[in-house]
C-alpha cells in the first residue's frame, strides 16, 4: 500500500509540475505581450502608474508560480516539504498583495493585518535560518 501511496504521489505532483509549467509559460507570455503593448502605447516614453503597478502585479504573480515550482520539485526529489521554501514563497505573494492593493480602497484593518503577517514571516525566515546553525 505504501509503493500505491508513493507512486500516486508522485504522479500527483508530476501532474501539478506540469500545469504549473504551462501556468508559468503562460503568465510569461502575458506579462511580456502587456510590457510590449504597453511601450507601443506611450509615445513620451512616460508610463502612468497605474500601469506600471499592473505589470509589476502581473510579474510577482509568474515569480509566485515559479516559487510554487520550486516547492513541488523539492517534494518530489526529496519527499518533504521545505519549510523554509513555503515561507518565501508565501512572502513573495503577500508582497503581490502589497503591490495590487489599491491603498484608497483598503480598510486600515487590512493593512494592519497585511503589516502583522510581514512581520511575523519574517520572523519566521530568521528563526529557520538561525534553527539551521
Amino acid at each position: 500500500m505504501d509503493k500505491v501511496a508513493g507512486l500516486f504521489e508522485r504522479l500527483a505532483v508530476s501532474a501539478l509540475m506540469a500545469l504549473l509549467m504551462a501556468t508559468i509559460l503562460f503568465g510569461t507570455v502575458v506579462v511580456a505581450w502587456s510590457l510590449i503593448e504597453d511601450l507601443v502605447r506611450t509615445h513620451d516614453l512616460v508610463a502612468e502608474p497605474k500601469v506600471l503597478f499592473d505589470i509589476f502585479g502581473l510579474f510577482v504573480a509568474v515569480l509566485v508560480g515559479v516559487e510554487l515550482l520550486k516547492i513541488l520539485r523539492h517534494l518530489l526529489l526529496a519527499h518533504e516539504v521545505n519549510t523554509a521554501l513555503v515561507v518565501q514563497t508565501t512572502l513573495i505573494a503577500l508582497c503581490n498583495k502589497i503591490i495590487t492593493v489599491n491603498l484608497s480602497e483598503a480598510s486600515w484593518t487590512m493593512l494592519v493585518a497585511v503589516a502583522a503577517l510581514i512581520l511575523s514571516l519574517t520572523a519566521a525566515i530568521y528563526a529557520l535560518r538561525h534553527a539551521r546553525l
